[in-house]
C-alpha cells in the first residue's frame, strides 16, 4: 500500500485554504499549508510534498519567487507545481508565465472548482483521475467568441 500523498497549499487566503484543504482531505490527501512565501520556503524541506498548489499574489514573498526556489533546489525541483491564482492577467498570459518559471499547470481561482483541481492533481500524480488520455484544460471557460468581419 502506498503512503498518503501530500499536497502543499501555499495560499494567503484562509477561506481558500479551508475550502480546498477540506476537499483534498476528503479525497484522501494529506494537506500542509503556508500563509505566505517566506513560511513556505521554511516548510518545504520538512513537508516534502508530492505536489504544490501555489498562489502567485502573496505577502512577503510572491509565488513566482517560491516557484523559482523550488525549481533551483535539487531536492525539490521534481515536485509538480500548480499555479492557482486570481492574479490580474489573461489566462494565456498566466499559462505562459507559469510555464516560463516551471509550473506544470496554471488555473484561475475564479473559475476552478475544488473538484477540477483534484482532477488536475490526480492527472499530474498519475493518480485516480477517471479519464485516460491527454489532460483537458480546466482553467477557464472559453471567452465569448467575437464576430470577425
Amino acid at each position: 500500500m502506498s503512503a498518503m500523498k501530500t499536497i502543499f497549499l501555499i495560499e494567503d487566503d484562509p477561506v481558500v485554504v479551508k475550502v480546498y484543504g477540506a476537499k483534498f482531505e476528503r479525497e484522501g490527501f494529506g494537506v500542509e499549508a503556508a500563509p505566505d512565501g517566506l513560511v513556505a520556503l521554511k516548510m518545504l524541506a520538512a513537508v516534502k510534498p508530492d505536489i504544490v498548489v501555489l498562489d502567485l499574489m502573496m505577502p512577503k514573498l510572491n509565488g513566482a519567487d517560491v516557484l523559482k526556489f523550488i525549481r533551483s533546489t535539487p531536492a525539490l525541483k521534481a515536485i509538480p507545481v500548480i499555479i492557482l491564482t486570481n492574479a490580474y492577467v489573461t489566462m494565456t498570459s498566466l499559462e505562459q508565465q507559469a510555464a516560463a518559471i516551471g509550473a506544470e499547470r496554471a488555473l484561475l481561482k475564479s473559475s476552478c472548482t475544488p473538484g477540477q483541481l483534484i482532477e488536475v492533481i490526480n492527472d499530474l500524480l498519475g493518480g485516480k483521475a477517471d479519464e485516460s488520455g491527454p489532460a483537458k484544460p480546466l482553467a477557464a471557460p472559453a471567452p465569448p467568441t467575437r464576430r470577425q468581419a
